[in-house]
């Protein structure tokens, strides 16, 4: 008994290395997402296109701020091809997360997370 212990103990605690660096890359990449979605909405309440660049990046930074494995702030990208009353805005995040404390059990030392959402703009709105 004491020799299957010995056995098996390194292959479940593998295995519970593994489940948490896949935790945290689900969790970067729910946050990121939140992030995206919250920058979406925060630029189609912009009334000019610089200030729904502004808003959507400080909404991403804001969401993202508590969280250190973010390596550097977001990147927020702001789609305006679609930019007017009915419309619509998309944002993309992108943020490095760090996962060097799981490189020992083969994760990379860092992965860039995307996440995209989508917003529309009021029919009412005036926007220029």
């Amino acid at each position: 008994m004491a020799l299957e212990l010995a056995l098996l103990t390194p292959l479940l605690v593998a295995f519970m290395m593994v489940m948490v660096g896949l935790g945290r890359v689900v969790e970067a990449q729910s946050q990121v997402d939140g992030a995206a979605r919250d920058a979406a909405r925060a630029a189609s309440l912009g009334r000019t296109r610089p200030g729904a660049d502004a808003a959507a990046t400080n909404a991403a930074e804001q969401t993202l701020s508590g969280h250190k494995w973010c390596r550097k702030q977001p990147n927020t990208s702001v789609d305006f091809s679609r930019w007017g009353r009915g419309g619509q805005v998309s944002v993309a995040v992108r943020c490095e997360i760090d996962l060097a404390g799981l490189s020992l059990i083969g994760f990379s030392p860092s992965k860039t997370m995307t996440g995209t959402a989508t917003a529309p703009i009021d029919t009412l709105r005036r926007v220029e």
